[in-house]
């Protein structure tokens, strides 16, 4: 017999299981634990009937504001988030369900704590919610919801979080009609204050959501220009050898501003400084 085949069917019966213990409230918090790890060991892009039926007991724990585990609902997260990675049908219907508002108001809820494992599972997921989703980006950042998730973009904050809340920009940098509301609240001044960190995953981040929304706009263009340090960290990165895919990017960055008649004046004042 395909191993594989006996994996896959294994899985999916520890799966119903762990689903059957979400009814059990002292078991609840290790079936929830159990249900992260056991998506990534999903072979196929098949999830059992239970687990799907159990989606709106996930959407529960985020509507919980003010929950006393946040560990499970940092579970929670998780579990939705690998249920959208599963297929492109589940994805539509987690985000049909409303989980992009449910998200936002969980991030409101916690952005002032110290729930860090809570905020980065929360971020990774709407992440994946708004990805290449334009209307879900469009009402997303209508609705005020980058506030909290550029409150987590902060340098002082642990890197893996800004990663995370950095990739919520670029996922809804990506459509175009959001540049208005990325503007409006200050996401181009978040981004390039990251331009100066050692880490890789959030510079690349940073970089990819100035190389999307700086085209865009000639304002976000000077506003880059004027900042000295933006302009000294942007030349910092094209001079490293060790990272050349920022490298790259900070260099088309650098380019775009330099070709702006407004924008020279302000960046031969950075080079002489």
């Amino acid at each position: 017999m395909d191993t594989s085949v006996v994996t896959q069917v294994a899985v999916e019966r520890y799966i119903r299981e762990e689903v059957s213990n979400l009814q059990n409230d002292e078991r609840k918090a290790q079936a929830m634990a159990g249900l992260c790890i056991l998506l990534t060991q999903l072979q196929e892009p098949s999830v059992p009937d239970e687990l799907i039926n159990a989606i709106p007991t996930f959407y529960s724990l985020l509507d919980d504001a003010q929950s006393s585990d946040r560990g499970i609902q940092a579970n929670a997260c998780a579990v939705l988030s690998g249920l959208m990675v599963v297929s492109e049908e589940l994805q539509k219907r987690i985000i049909n369900d409303g989980v992009v508002r449910r998200l936002q108001q969980l991030i409101t809820a916690v952005a002032d704590t110290e729930e860090r494992t809570l905020q980065l599972n929360a971020l990774a997921c709407l992440a994946e919610a708004l990805r290449d989703r334009k209307e879900e980006a469009e009402a997303f950042v209508a609705a005020g919801g980058l506030a909290p998730v550029l409150q987590l973009c902060d340098p002082g904050l642990p890197v893996r979080l800004q990663e995370a809340a950095a990739d919520v920009v670029c996922a809804v940098a990506c459509a175009d009609s959001t540049d208005g509301g990325l503007s409006e609240q200050g996401a181009v001044e978040k981004l390039v204050s990251l331009l100066a960190t050692p880490n890789h995953d959030v510079r690349v981040r940073a970089l990819m959501g100035l190389g999307m929304m700086l085209p865009k706009s000639n304002d976000h263009q000077v506003l880059v220009a004027r900042n000295t340090a933006a302009i000294t960290n942007l030349l910092a990165i094209m001079r490293q050898q060790e990272d050349q895919d920022c490298r790259i990017v900070a260099r088309d960055i650098f380019a775009g501003l330099a070709r702006n008649s407004q924008c020279k004046d302000f960046i031969a004042k950075a080079m002489r400084t």
